[in-house]
């Protein structure tokens, strides 16, 4: 039996706070309280004249003052238990005070708001929890002035589990231990190699300028120093042995291969006596460059077929020359993935070059590999799953944890297995000249003979930033945007940070486009504070100041210098973005040029006038009078023999022109021809429209026929008439045999034939006239002789009787449906609410007056 102690220790367990049993419970009391306190603070009186009348109340002003302490109070509360850091003391309440306070505010919620969907998404399983890693530092912890990542002091007692991989907060700068100091100079780059072995050229002939070059053009951004290894470059040739193919030589598990990690002098000279002795060698390099300006190798990687070495860069940065002995030996093969930045960093950092290079990543894209990278290369070759989580590190964690170093050692492991798979498979896909081999061992000697280019600073860089981030500013904020901009280049290269260390490019723009008064104004702009910003924060704020005191100008816009005719793109036949019919690229050529796509003027015998758009091009073209490949005109079928039907109707379809040619403009030199006789023209140009199809004016009369002229009509209302016609017309057609398919076209046929003949725009002559008028007047004497009165006695008179048949009069009645109810109405008439005397009685019940 439970005791009463035992009981309510139960029911303390299982509330969640005091009188709260679970979240459910809390999150409804939570949300009815926020609900009720922004109904309240609704209530208040509005900003304006209603909150400016109130406030003349001592009572409303003293509730207020408390009321606003207490909020601040808990506000204040709140942000001290999630460690936020700001104020907000109850002090002045001015304007600027109270947009402090909300800037403090603001950044307090966005900090919880986000602390409160990370742990959201990791309750979930949306995002896992970071794997922590055990590294054990050898350099005390310092204070540095310029890490911002740095924090509070804490006890001896916290375990090392939780430095994470990616902070690396405790570590000291590498660069402040090298012997030889960072140029981070807006010079180009020199290169500081001192020996050169295996050299076919000296050294100071390699490097020798040319006389015409002075030392105001070393200077200039575009220079360049010679390689020194150019002409050993140039020179170079592959081994007969390395273009035949070999059994490939699986490596060994990555457990049982020896590691060596180099970390001396003397071991350093070791490794190279044993390279030598090497046929290929996998290399590989490791960078950092977030801490630095230019960047830093920080790892290189070696494997041979039995072993693997792992050399400290850092530590060996000013020995590492001595693997020149190696890495330009041309008959060693070096085998890297992805060299074109490796080749950098290694004459940037350690003054080596290389000579004799494979790449793996341009091999996979001459074999047309799905993906070039190193990780699919991995798993087709040798079906090993690369782990990338580490892609990202900071190599400069010193030592090394266990993870970074299989991370690092798996990229050159089995390289040299995949350089034999490669190799193999292009010989087998290339001719007998090697030709897919020996293009990947080209385009490597392209990439060892690369020069590393220093980034020079230009005072027009700032444009750039501009127009990417699509913003418009005025003359104050351009001015600061490129003050700023070059306060960060001269402090990167100083600190020997990077550019986005000292002052991304978002809080850049974001104070440009503000221009904060206040220091502190400049600070809010960036979350976090970059600490070389607060280090560095009266020089920014100066920056800022004399932008906001300087004029307002007109900004003209930038000018873009498009390519001229030199410089457009040529025809390329094989370029995917090539359409045959866009002549854009040929509107700008000279006159002397001859086109691709437009045939030359000179070749051809007959022209046509093209429009005025390409009248620059070539006066004329020739048109085919028969397309070889049309889709508007209907295939001709080929028939021994035509029937009479099909020959009647290709004479009609003859006589027909083509709409594309109907208004082309006429020229008086050439004859006027139709389309019969247009295959008889030897030159094989269209002809243009027949006079036939000429538009003529509308006031041309035509010519009735006699019998319809002379005709009388017959007698009786129009509207009987015009029935007894259709009647006959119809009884005519029913006698008559009805007539076949040719007899109609040939009729239609011998009418077109005479309207040919007679001519549609032949003027009439005096002679026609004439006849015309003694036409006329015969027909209307033979009218007076044979006329004879209506008798109207005979007339039907029911028409205009009401009853039963005046509905089957063909005579219109407007109130034929509105009449009185009746059997035949099909509708009634409507019932409206106006008085009789104003209804219309126009059409009803009203005789016809009589013509006097």
């Amino acid at each position: 039996m439970a005791t009463p102690m035992q009981t309510s220790t139960n029911a303390t367990t299982e509330e969640f706070l005091p009188g709260i049993k679970d979240v459910t419970e809390f999150t409804q009391k939570t949300l009815r309280a926020v609900l009720q306190a922004t109904k309240s603070s609704n209530e208040l009186p509005a900003a304006g004249d209603d909150f400016d009348y109130y406030s003349s109340f001592q009572g409303f002003r003293d509730i207020l003052d408390i009321e606003g302490k207490q909020i601040l109070h808990i506000v204040q509360n709140v942000m001290q238990h999630q460690n936020v850091r700001g104020k907000l003391s109850h002090g002045s309440s001015d304007v600027l005070d109270l947009e402090d306070k909300f800037d403090v505010l603001t950044d307090a919620n966005d900090q919880i708001l986000e602390r409160v969907g990370s742990w959201l998404d990791e309750a979930s399983g949306i995002k896992k929890k970071d794997n922590t890693l055990v590294i054990a530092s050898a350099t005390p912890k310092q204070q540095a002035s310029t890490s911002w990542n740095k924090k509070k002091s804490t006890s001896a007692a916290k375990s090392p589990a939780s430095y994470h991989l990616l902070s690396a907060k405790n570590i000291l700068r590498p660069q402040l231990r090298f012997k030889d100091k960072v140029d981070n100079g807006n010079q180009p780059f020199v290169p500081r190699i001192k020996e050169k072995p295996n050299a076919l050229k000296s050294l100071e002939d390699s490097l020798r300028l040319p006389d015409d070059v002075t030392a105001d053009m070393t200077e200039s951004p575009s220079f360049l120093y010679p390689h020194p290894y150019q002409y050993e470059l140039d020179h170079w040739t592959p081994r007969p042995d390395t273009l035949t193919s070999a059994v490939p030589i699986e490596p060994r598990p990555v457990d049982d291969t020896p590691l060596t990690m180099v970390t001396k002098v003397p071991q350093l000279v070791a490794l190279c006596d044993k390279l030598k002795s090497c046929q290929a060698v996998a290399v590989d390099l490791e960078h950092h460059s977030y801490r630095t300006f230019q960047g830093i190798t920080c790892l290189m990687q070696i494997s041979t077929r039995d072993e693997d070495f792992i050399i400290d860069t850092i530590e060996l940065r000013s020995d590492l020359h001595l693997l020149n002995s190696v890495f330009t030996d041309p008959n060693i093969v070096k085998v890297f993935h992805g060299a074109d930045s490796d080749v950098e960093w290694l004459q940037r950092d350690l003054s080596l070059y290389v000579v004799n290079m494979f790449d793996t990543g341009q091999a996979a894209r001459v074999l047309n590999l799905a993906r070039f990278s190193l990780a699919h290369i991995l798993k087709q070759y040798c079906g090993v799953e690369a782990d990338k989580q580490y892609q990202l590190a900071d190599w400069r964690i010193r030592p090394l944890p266990k993870e970074l170093t299989a991370y690092a050692r798996e990229d050159t492991h089995y390289l040299l297995y995949i350089y034999d798979k490669l190799k193999n498979e292009l010989i087998e896909r290339g001719n007998e000249q090697k030709n897919l081999l020996m293009s990947v061992f080209n385009r490597s000697k392209e990439i060892c003979a690369k020069i590393y280019k220093k980034y020079i600073f230009k005072e027009d860089d700032f444009l750039d930033l501009y127009h990417k981030s699509k913003k418009v500013f005025n003359s104050q904020q351009l001015d600061a945007l490129k003050n700023l901009y070059m306060w960060r280049d001269q402090t990167g290269r100083r600190e020997d940070e990077s550019l986005g260390y000292v002052l991304p490019n978002h809080m850049l723009l974001q104070i440009v486009e503000i221009l904060p008064r206040e220091r502190q104004g400049v600070l809010a702009c960036c979350n976090p504070i970059p600490p070389l910003a607060r280090q560095y924060l009266p020089e920014v704020h100066g920056i800022i100041s004399d932008a906001r005191e300087k004029p307002l100008e007109k900004v003209t816009k930038r000018k873009v210098n498009r390519p001229s005719y030199q410089q457009h793109p040529k025809y390329d036949g094989e370029s995917l973005l090539l359409c045959p019919h866009d002549l854009s690229h040929q509107l700008s050529r000279k006159p002397g040029d001859v086109s691709v796509l437009l045939p030359d003027p000179r070749n051809l015998t007959s022209h046509y006038p093209l429009s005025l758009q390409f009248s620059d091009l070539h006066p004329s073209v020739t048109l085919k009078t028969d397309p070889d490949l049309t889709v508007y005109s209907s295939l001709k079928m080929k028939t021994e023999k035509e029937s009479q039907a099909m020959k009647i109707a290709a004479k009609i379809h003859e006589l027909f022109v083509s709409p594309f040619e109907k208004y082309l403009p006429i020229i008086k030199e050439s004859p006027v021809k139709t389309k019969a006789n247009l295959n008889s023209n030897s030159s094989g140009g269209i002809q243009l429209i027949d006079v036939k199809w000429k538009l003529v004016k509308n006031t041309v009369k035509r010519k009735l026929p006699e019998e319809k002229a002379t005709s009388s009509p017959a007698p009786g209302p129009p509207a009987k008439r015009q029935k007894k016609e259709e009647n006959e017309e119809k009884a005519e057609e029913e006698s008559t045999p009805r007539k076949t398919l040719s007899q109609i076209l040939k009729a239609k046929y011998s009418k077109l034939q005479k309207v040919e003949k007679i001519g549609v725009t032949k003027d009439l002559t005096e002679a026609d006239e004439k006849k015309k008028k003694n036409k006329k007047t015969k027909s209307v004497a033979d009218l007076e002789d044979s006329f004879q009165p209506y008798d109207y006695s005979k007339a039907d008179s029911s028409m205009f009787q009401g009853g039963a048949s005046a509905g089957k009069s063909n005579v219109y009645n407007p109130n034929r449906y509105y009449g009185s109810k009746g059997k035949g109405n099909k509708a009634q008439k409507p019932k409206l609410s106006t008085s009789k005397s104003n209804k219309s009685h126009s059409f009803k019940d009203k005789k016809p007056r009589q013509k006097k």
